[in-house]
């Protein structure tokens, strides 16, 4: 289990985790954290690779269980296996598949699997690491759909993590937008894609191709190379890339600005963007 390097963690108004940098990325003093096996029980996670997230020595059944043992949530053997195979069957896999291990799967099954080990604690919030990238187009709609239905019967929350803005757009009520690992942009779903203020966001959404060849869109072109995140550019962290640049972005870190009821954009100049 990886440890977090630096940073702040809060859930739900809890800090967990507490570890300030210094401007070159080293820790200031000794991280304060809480013991997280309560917390390990609300938060989950789906990983973007499912083949390479699932133990192969260990059978699907072995994977799911493993959670329920480590959170002593069955009281015995039968509640295990019962739990177990309905996981299973809630994801929409036969329950015989227990004793299978990953490798007989497909791609989408393996995902499957991950999101029942996901499941098995009975989480509030689940990190969604890109779930659906590695599959293929015909199986990302319906495991998109089953996350769906399982928020709505649930009422889990999640955080989806994606490039895909297509699929963003339909599964998001809230989206940010990051560059170099920075929030750039927080809005509402429609609210930014109505009305989207920092340019790194509106050059990704002109990216997104609209299936009507009747339809001309001016699509922003981006200038110059990604900088590196380990040694970021002074300023604002999109200046060398921004077609607004001025010396002021080039120097000085732009405070959050809300523009509109829940809109926050972290930019000198919003409304150069309108």
């Amino acid at each position: 289990m990886y440890e977090p390097t630096g940073g702040k963690i809060i859930y739900d108004g809890q800090t967990i985790f507490d570890n300030p940098l210094d401007k070159d990325g080293k820790p200031l003093g000794k991280a304060k954290s809480v013991n997280m096996l309560p917390y390990r029980k609300k938060m989950q996670i789906i990983f973007q690779d499912p083949s390479a997230s699932l133990d192969p020595r260990m059978t699907v059944g072995e994977i799911i269980g493993e959670a329920i043992d480590i959170h002593k949530l069955a009281a015995n053997k039968k509640d295990r296996a019962d739990m177990i195979k309905g996981l299973l069957a809630r994801v929409g896999l036969n329950t015989e598949h227990a004793n299978r291990y990953p490798h007989e799967f497909s791609g989408g099954q393996q995902q499957r699997v991950g999101i029942a080990r996901a499941l098995a604690v009975k989480p509030e919030f689940i990190v969604c690491d890109e779930p659906i990238s590695a599959l293929d187009v015909s199986i990302q709609s319906q495991v998109v759909n089953m996350l769906e239905d399982m928020q709505a019967e649930m009422g889990l929350t999640y955080l989806f993590i994606a490039h895909d803005l297509s699929v963003v757009r339909h599964i998001s009520n809230r989206i940010g937008v990051m560059y170099l690992g920075t929030i750039v942009e927080t809005a509402p779903k429609k609210e930014l894609y109505a009305n989207p203020r920092h340019p790194y966001t509106r050059a990704l959404l002109s990216a997104v191709p609209i299936p009507d060849p009747e339809v001309k869109k001016e699509r922003i072109t981006l200038k110059g190379d990604l900088p590196s995140p380990s040694n970021p550019p002074s300023g604002c962290l999109f200046h060398t890339r921004c077609p607004h640049c001025t010396e002021k972005c080039k120097t000085q870190v732009p405070t959050p600005v809300e523009i509109a009821p829940g809109h926050i954009v972290k930019c000198h100049y919003p409304k150069l963007t309108e």
